[in-house]
Order: structure tokens, then sequence, then C-alpha cells
């Protein structure tokens, strides 16, 4: 009778590889929101992102958020997701809490679904609209222009351009007397797919694309996205766009 040896391979994941140095992200408490309606790949993405960075992460729901964890926070991180009414526990009465906490100092850092959720469409800081799909409902990675002129972050030293994961993308249109500075923009229109801007004492950076993914390698904490290969990361830009939402907001 034959013997059947079965060898099984365990497949970690890359471990996180922080900065050499100092970061200037040490201390600052990054509340990453996740509940009902939130894609757990993009939590992820993002969670590995911000340790990168040397900052601390707390997971929160919505029921964190009623009792009090924007507090003691600095950025409130909104993942990408359904964001329905009729899937996202955010209610009505939460939408004020971020306000309250944007207008007051705080930063609000919303990817895809998370950063349409802040403008008119719903939470209301950004006073403007969120149009998805510019380039059609496809998912691809797809080279956009960086601002080097960015009278935000300093973005002068930054290539003219990254590889940034396109899913079904939009771009943003500032209503009224709202400022909005383009951090990244579509190369064929110039359209604004990355922006900073301001609420009240605070400051709040939104994303139609997703920068939070490292294509091709396991950082990210995810391999949704692995059979990808993307040449470059663009986690250095969004160290230097957070280090601007903390030395920009009032508090």
């Amino acid at each position: 009778m034959g013997i059947v040896i079965i060898i099984i391979t365990v497949m970690l994941a890359s471990p996180i590889l922080l900065p050499s140095g100092p970061t200037g992200m040490e201390g600052v408490q990054v509340a990453l929101y996740f509940d009902r309606g939130c894609d757990a790949t993009c939590r992820e993405a993002l969670k590995s992102m911000f340790e990168w960075m040397h900052a601390d992460v707390t997971v929160v729901n919505e029921s964190d958020i009623r009792e009090g964890a924007l507090d003691n926070c600095d950025i409130l991180a909104m993942p990408s997701g359904c964001w329905c009414d009729e899937h996202c526990q955010l209610l009505v009465s939460d939408w004020d809490l971020i306000r309250d906490f944007v207008g007051d100092g705080g930063s609000y850092f919303g990817i895809d679904r998370g950063a349409s959720y802040a403008t008119s469409f719903r939470i209301g800081i950004f006073n403007g609209s969120y149009i998805p799909d510019v380039l059609g409902a496809d998912t691809y990675l797809l080279e956009m222009n960086v601002n080097r002129s960015s009278t935000g972050p300093d973005l002068s030293d930054e290539p003219a351009s990254y590889t940034v994961l396109y899913d079904a993308s939009g771009y943003f249109i500032a209503a009224g007397s709202q400022e909005m500075i383009p951090i990244v923009t579509y190369a064929d229109s110039d359209l604004p797919c990355m922006l900073v801007s301001w609420y009240g004492e605070g400051t709040m950076f939104l994303s139609a694309a997703h920068p939070e993914y490292e294509e091709g390698e396991g950082r990210d904490g995810t391999v949704v996205y692995d059979t990808m290969t993307d040449p470059d990361s663009e986690w250095p830009l969004m160290l230097k766009v957070c280090k601007w939402l903390i030395e920009e907001s009032k508090t």
C-alpha cells in the first residue's frame, strides 16, 4: 500500500516594513471606522498604512463613535464600502458627531465611498459632489498626475505621476465657496481624484482612488490585488498628506 504525503504550504502575509526613522506621525491617534457596509480589505490596507506611518490605530464602529471614541483621536479614517442607507450603520445623529469632530479641529481621511460620504451627499463637511465611474466601472491600475504645485502639502519633490488603483473611481466638484486643493488628478482630463480641504477648524483628505493598497506585495495586509504589479508605492505621498492634515488643523 503506497503512502501519500500531503504537503501543506502556509502563506504568511509580509510584515509591515516601517520607515527607518521618525515619520512625524508618532503619537497621532487614528480612529479607523469599520462596521456594516464597509470593505474589510480597505480597512486592513488602511490599518497597515497608518501603522507604517507609526500612527496609533484603533478600529471603531458606530457605537464607539456615539460613546465618544472621537474625543481623543486626531484622524477619523473612513474606508470604502457600500455606504447605502440600508447597509451603513451611521445615522444622521452620528453625522453631527463627525461634523463636530472635524469642525473643532479633527481630520477626516476618506477613501472611495468613505470620501463620497463626506460630501453634501451625506455628512456635508465638503460642500460639493462626488461623481463616480469617470473612466467606467472597471478595476485596474492607472497612471495619475501629482499636483507638485500644491499650496497644501508640499509635493514639490514628488514624482510627476503615480500608478494608483482605479476601482470605478470618480472625481470631486466643489460648490459655492468650498475650497479644495487637488493632490492627484486624472492624466487625460485633469479632474481631481484626490484633494485636501478644510471644514471649520479641521481638515480633510478625500480620495476617489485607492492609494492604500500595495498591489503585488503583502505589506498592506491583503492579497486581493496582489495579481497586479504596481511600480511604485503611494504610502510616502499619503504620509505627507497626513502630516499636513495634522499640522494644518487648529488643534
